[in-house]
């Protein structure tokens, strides 16, 4: 088990504007002042589990071995969603189980699951609508601060945990004469489309290199794309499918938004086919 480094990364729903981001962040230092804490995003859609589960999946192997990772999005809170904690081969992650957590916690490799019951371990009062601060946090403190994992809560096998379905993959097979079958897996602030389905095996599923022209097929439309290493050799309102930073495929337009070409979000199909 990898000792916690001191590093706590918040991701939640709750925003900037109000209190309760600020109170998150107290709650961490109260119980441990010397944690160093940093804001992933506050900023996730309200109530968007599946959406805070991809920021969480893309970001977390990023952060130092040890960082314990506390995600804030509840949209049951008080009801079914019980607190939990994660330990996976190099970090913690904590937060409510409703499927946020466990994309990041099964890529890393997941090795123990609590269900955080020792409530009297945390604060005076434990509200029924506010577990980022009355749990998530002062457990995320409590295991910087050196407290072993094993003393917050009861142990709970993964298979009893709740799940979102949240793939990044490719499909197993393709037929190189048939569209790439895929969905749209996020749309970032400049409407860029990122999919389910890594750049690589895509182009060479449908028999391409980066150059040739491909078809989108999306909400009853055709859009013609380029492959390409990305936007310097493309005019400006051009449709590109290219390999994005993490090695996903993704459709952009050169100073415009992908997502308002191809009328998407997250969620609907997209199919590629070569060109012809």
């Amino acid at each position: 088990m990898v000792k916690p480094c001191g590093v706590v990364a918040y991701l939640t729903d709750v925003g900037l504007m109000d209190p309760y981001a600020g109170s998150i962040k107290g709650m961490t230092l109260r119980f441990c002042v010397d944690a160093k804490i940093v804001d992933i995003t506050h900023d996730i859609q309200s109530f968007d589990v599946a959406g805070a589960s991809f920021i969480l999946l893309l970001t977390y192997r990023y952060f130092p071995h040890g960082t314990v990772f506390v995600v804030v999005v509840v949209p049951g809170v008080g009801a079914s969603e019980r607190p939990i904690l994660i330990v996976s081969k190099n970090y913690y992650f904590v937060g409510p189980d409703n499927g946020v957590l466990l994309s990041a916690a099964e890529d890393d490799g997941i090795e123990h699951v609590l269900s955080l019951s020792n409530v009297p371990h945390f604060n005076d009062k434990v509200t029924k609508t506010f577990h980022g601060r009355d749990i998530f946090a002062p457990a995320a403190a409590m295991l910087i601060c050196g407290m072993p994992p094993e003393s917050l809560g009861k142990p709970i096998p993964v298979s009893d945990l709740v799940r979102l379905g949240l793939k990044s993959g490719c499909p197993e097979s393709w037929s190189g004469t048939e569209p790439v079958k895929l969905s749209v897996m996020h749309v970032d602030r400049y409407g860029n489309v990122i999919l389910t389905g890594n750049f690589n095996q895509i182009i060479e599923a449908l028999g391409i290199t980066v150059g040739h022209k491909v078809i989108v097929h999306s909400k009853g439309v055709s859009t013609e794309a380029i492959t390409a290493e990305s936007f310097a050799n493309t005019g400006k309102g051009t449709l590109i499918l290219y390999e994005n930073s993490y090695g996903l495929a993704e459709l952009a337009v050169n100073q415009g938004s992908a997502k308002n070409v191809l009328g998407v979000r997250r969620g609907d199909p997209v199919a590629i086919a070569r060109s012809r």
